[in-house]
């Protein structure tokens, strides 16, 4: 390598893109399903949007009724454009995505950290995101993670804006902000948190009042398209807008604007999924960067320490589950520890003892090798392909599918009557059934599924569509008392409820099951029954 012409070699910063796309090809290779749980539900948008169009309710999910979808389109959009045009199913899709979104979020970084420091603090920034423990994050199939994409691309664009003192770059910016807000809430809350304090950055460090026409400008456009959405609304659906007024977003389109959790992080947690290596260069970058007081070094650190604030949020009595914002902090951690890493190139290169080929190689191989080898060893564990919904007795694997939720999806595919919906003790696997067979799913399980305690008669049943009763037959209460007639529990797991049975199912199953159900199929987890009307 020719150490001399380093900082000209742009296309280096397309070799930790490479190495983030070949990582991530390795669990999409090795399990045939996607990564994650949260994408079993995202499937199932892109599936509504692909045969429905552009709506903001499914009805498969709360059946009859219908649920708000609660997600902007742009990912959904993605793979119903993909997976229709191709004639690919919607899970091979996203299987393909893991690799292409992991590529482009470390190239987006690398980009902006060579625009901001140079060549070799591009390819930096994106073996740093590699180091990481969130890499196991950046691989999944996620709408977040196609914003992710956008947003450092947006920050760089808001910031040239005030270096070439032009107000059409800021304009740009704003274009990738409104395609960050058409994919995912919680990157469009952060960009705007990052545009406001390199705003009041702008407006405190330089006194700069022009700023404020930067920020304009920045949200022109998705402000314009705002108010024209509607005015739209007004003259096609008036209902909607008075609704919107009365009720608030929420209740419109499903879109949460508040968590009613607090999950706060403690200091070790941070260190360990953010990484030693770039907290390490990020603190040289970051010294080096105040002792220089220039307004990219002030950009990234309102970046940094507006995503603290926001990471820790609870301090002002706002829930907030920092583990999910660590993903942006860690994006200007590595723009800033890509600079430290340059810093470090140049103190090693003028230093005499350390000047030597061999010493610059092995310096090169360390910085490209640790970060690769700490991500091949995260995407290689055996875990990462497991997800767990926790509950006061536990966890219950949620993904990937088991081989008899596979067999059950299958059963309904075959046999199953998609006018009629079903109630499911294990909601989580409803929610496959629904995307994998095209299943509607009701959420009153409590009320139709166990001998002499239903509330809802048979007419009742007929007239909303309830066909099915399906029972895990591993959500059984850890005691048993023989002297208590059965009875169902409702147990918070998370995002669904997941339903308890007093009694093994399997072995009082007559004793469960309603007299106008008739079971159908059964299978080492689950049982199926008929409502016979």
């Amino acid at each position: 390598m020719d150490y001399t012409s380093i900082y000209n070699k742009r296309n280096l910063i397309l070799l930790p893109a490479i190495a983030a796309f070949i990582i991530a090809l390795i669990p999409s290779l090795k399990y045939q399903w996607p990564l994650g749980w949260d994408i079993i539900y995202h499937i199932h948008y892109a599936q509504v949007y692909a045969h429905n169009g552009f709506t903001l309710a499914t009805p498969l999910l709360n059946a009859p009724v219908g649920q708000k979808i609660g997600y902007p389109p742009l990912f959904h959009f993605l793979i119903a454009t993909i997976g229709t045009g191709l004639g690919i199913d919607f899970f091979q899709v996203a299987r393909f995505l893991q690799s292409i979104l992991a590529a482009s979020i470390v190239l987006s970084v690398s980009y902006v950290s060579y625009k901001f420091y140079g060549s070799l603090a591009g390819l930096g920034a994106g073996f740093l995101m590699l180091s990481s423990m969130l890499v196991e994050r950046m691989i999944l199939a996620l709408p977040e993670n196609l914003a992710l994409v956008f947003l450092p691309l947006a920050v760089y664009f808001y910031y040239r804006s005030f270096k070439d003192n032009h107000l059409k770059i800021a304009i740009i910016g704003g274009i990738l902000f409104l395609l960050v807000m058409a994919t995912h809430q919680a990157a469009t809350l952060c960009l705007i948190l990052v545009i406001i304090s390199i705003t009041l950055m702008e407006l405190i460090v330089y006194r700069n009042l022009k700023a404020l026409g930067n920020f304009i400008s920045f949200f022109i456009i998705p402000l314009v398209l705002g108010i024209v959405g509607i005015i739209g609304l007004q003259v096609i659906a008036p209902q909607i807008v008075g609704s919107l007024w009365q009720q608030g977003i929420t209740a419109i389109i499903g879109m949460s604007t508040s968590l009613p959790t607090n999950r706060p992080l403690g200091i070790y947690s941070y260190l360990g999924n953010l990484g030693i290596m770039v907290l390490v260069f990020a603190i040289i970058g970051g010294l080096f960067a105040v002792k220089r007081h220039q307004r990219k070094d002030y950009v990234i650190m309102s970046w940094i320490i507006s995503m603290i604030f926001l990471s820790n949020a609870y301090w002002f009595g706002v829930n907030v589950i920092s583990y999910r914002v660590l993903i942006y902090l860690l994006i200007p951690l590595s723009i800033l520890g890509g600079y430290g890493i340059h810093i470090t190139y140049n103190k090693l290169k003028e230093n005499r003892h350390f000047s030597s080929k061999n010493m610059l190689t092995t310096f090169f191989v360390i910085i490209l090798a640790l970060p690769m080898l700490s991500a091949v060893l995260t995407v290689t564990d055996l875990d990462i392909a497991v997800y767990n919904a926790k509950n006061e007795f536990g966890t219950v694997q949620i993904a990937p599918p088991s081989d008899s939720e596979i067999d059950l999806a299958n059963w309904f595919n075959e046999n199953g009557n998609k006018s009629r919906s079903l109630v499911i003790s294990n909601q989580f696997t409803g929610m496959f059934l629904v995307s994998k067979a095209g299943m509607p799913m009701n959420y009153g399980f409590e009320h139709y599924s166990l001998k002499n305690h239903t509330d809802t008669s048979l007419l009742r049943l007929k007239e909303i569509n309830v066909g099915y009763l399906v029972y895990d037959k591993n959500l059984v209460l850890p005691s048993e008392d023989k002297n208590i007639p059965i009875y169902i529990r409702s147990i918070n797991s998370e995002f669904f409820s997941l339903y308890y049975f007093s009694k093994n199912i399997t072995t009082h199953f007559d004793e469960i099951k309603p007299d106008y159900a008739t079971k159908v199929y059964e299978n080492d987890n689950f049982i199926v029954c008929t409502i016979d009307y």
